[in-house]
């Protein structure tokens, strides 16, 4: 009887500890407040970079890129891929 008493007690503490720690985790998510330049969209550009990768040739094509920056190419088979198209300023 004194043993069963002390797996409850011992289960209903470890019950509360999960419970205090995973409360932690989420209230520490759900601190971040967004600045507001998140809040913001950036501003893009209409462009028309055409992308192939070296490895498999296939093609990627970006309409749209933030303004006044030329973006990374985008990676692909582990590489970055190669601008075919010039770009127009």
């Amino acid at each position: 009887m004194m043993w069963t008493a002390f797996r409850v007690v011992l289960a209903t503490g470890g019950v509360i500890v999960i419970y205090l720690v995973g409360a932690a985790l989420v209230r520490n998510f759900a601190t971040g407040i967004p600045s507001a330049e998140d809040l913001e969209p950036p501003v893009l550009a209409d462009v028309d970079h055409r992308f192939r990768c070296v490895v498999c040739s296939a093609e990627v094509v970006m309409y749209a890129a933030p303004d006044g920056e030329i973006p990374l190419p985008p990676r692909h088979c582990a590489e970055r891929m190669e601008l075919i198209v010039p770009i127009s300023d």
